[in-house]
């Protein structure tokens, strides 16, 4: 009981701050969208983001913490600080080196993905790539508060990020060009701010006495060895927008910021929801698992999958009924015309449905990661990833075919893994967990039935009844249904 009162305040703490972060990053998308539109500049700048992404992923810079952990565990004190800096500092100078490779082949990425506008190009490109260095950095600072269980200081970092994206972007908002330059300029100071700056902070509160050391090559290797794996895959759930980035050049303008619209609101409830029940819970499934306490890890990771199944699936259900009017409230004003709300209301309708995959997944990897399983997970989701793209190079060139591409791809994953995963031999996805998650469907099938066929209801009328009436029929339907590892009625 003591593990999950523990949890549920790093949840809270971690879920709030998401939320808050998810909030701005929902407006800095409205504004954008409001001084920029669906256009060629706000293409150029999801595609500025894909080499400094992909070289992010490359560098397994979103798993540092995932790789950090379960090593820091098996350490004391005085040998996990300089283990700590002996990597902060190696792995820093490793990426900082990457940056300005990266940097100096700007004018081939360019032409590779077409691009018309140098120049403009260069502009958004360069402050975007060298953020990197301090996500990085910022990532390494993190693991170590997480594994302190200090995430107050981290919590500010996307906060911080999301609110200096959003005032530069309003102080270049003369033109849609100058708004991407200022997202773009934005982005690096952010970056330096909420994921450098404040994270030195947290981490000397976490205990961490920085002083300088030359960084070891046994402890660069080790954890090369370990993420190794995470170096060489990339998963359909990491880089499905990556995908659309890229082959979404073979399409109309607009068709990338399309899916970029589309796929920040689906997002929005699984980066305040799931994505702080994965991130809080991670350092108490690495200790469960180190302890060597299956009963209670193997329970924990059935009832979090059990509730994000349900919560992921509702919210699904009420953006599907609701997504003409949703992009409609969000996005339509200024550059943005009821045209682009008709285009991407269709592709939104098809993201909805990953918020389920999207939800689970971070639960799921990590079940892996715990026991440091990584090669199953990163080849599964690379092989995946491979198919994808040689079905969507096959594939008629429209917005919504592409979607149902990489949505039905991410299931598929999750569903791999789903299968798959097992602790100590036993599987996690047992009889007792596939009736449960029978009895959700059931829920959001019958759910759907009602807003989707049954009420007529349209426009606010429509977003306002599904608000009231989905919890509420989600809320009885758990009464009269017994169920294992969801309890919203009672505590067992």
């Amino acid at each position: 009981m003591q593990n999950y009162k523990k949890l549920i305040g790093s949840i809270s703490i971690i879920t709030f701050s998401y939320a808050a972060s998810k909030v701005l990053g929902f407006f800095r998308e409205v504004l954008l969208a409001n001084w920029a539109g669906v256009s060629e500049a706000t293409d150029a700048l999801d595609l500025a983001f894909i080499i400094p992404d992909f070289l992010f992923y490359l560098s397994a810079g979103g798993y540092l913490a995932i790789t950090l952990i379960p090593i820091m565990s098996n350490k004391d004190k005085e040998e996990l600080e300089k283990y700590f800096l002996s990597i902060l500092y190696g792995l820093s100078m490793v990426f900082v080196l990457f940056s300005v490779i990266t940097y100096s082949f700007r004018f081939q990425f360019a032409e590779f993905l077409e691009i018309e506008s140098l120049d403009f190009f260069t502009k958004v490109f360069t402050p975007i790539v060298f953020s990197q260095v301090f996500f990085f950095i910022g990532a390494i600072l993190m693991s170590y508060q997480y594994f302190h269980d200090s995430f107050k200081y981290a919590a500010l970092a996307p906060v911080v990020y999301n609110s200096t994206i959003i005032l530069f972007g309003w102080i270049n908002s003369s033109s849609p060009e100058a708004t991407v330059e200022g997202f773009a300029l934005g982005t690096l100071i952010g970056s330096i701010i909420g994921h450098f700056i404040i994270q030195i902070y947290g981490a000397k509160k976490s205990g961490l006495n920085f002083y300088f050391l030359f960084p070891k090559i046994k402890h660069l290797k080790e954890y090369i060895v370990i993420s190794f794996p995470l170096i060489i895959g990339q998963s359909i759930a990491v880089i499905d927008e990556q995908l659309f980035r890229i082959f979404g050049t073979f399409l109309t303008a607009g068709s990338v910021a399309t899916f970029r619209y589309a796929r920040r609101i689906a997002l929005l409830p699984v980066g305040i929801i799931a994505q702080a029940v994965g991130v809080a819970s991670y350092p108490l499934l690495s200790r469960l698992y180190q302890k060597n306490e299956i009963d209670e890890l193997s329970k924990l990771v059935k009832k979090q999958l059990s509730y994000l199944f349900l919560i992921g699936g509702s919210l699904m259900v009420g953006a599907i009924v609701n997504a003409d009017y949703l992009i409609k409230i969000i996005y339509e004003r200024g550059a943005f015309t009821s045209t682009d709300t008709a285009r991407v209301s269709g592709v939104f309708v098809i993201i909805s449905l990953a918020i389920i995959p999207w939800s689970i997944n971070q639960i799921l990897t990590r079940s892996y990661y715990v026991q440091q399983k990584f090669w199953f997970p990163v080849v599964t989701g690379s092989f995946i990833t491979l198919l994808t793209s040689i079905i969507l190079f096959n594939a008629a060139s429209n917005s919504k075919t592409y979607a149902w591409i990489i949505i039905f791809s991410l299931y598929i994953y999750c569903i791999v893994l789903l299968v798959s995963i097992k602790f100590n031999s036993e599987n996690i996805f047992n009889k007792n967990l596939v009736v449960e998650f029978s009895k959700i469907a059931l829920i959001l099938v019958l759910v759907y039935f009602v807003f989707g066929i049954a009420v007529s209801f349209s426009g606010i009328l429509n977003l306002i009844f599904s608000l009231l009436l989905i919890p509420v029929m989600i809320f009885v339907s758990l009464g009269l249904l017994n169920f294992e590892y969801i309890n919203i009625a009672k505590r067992r």
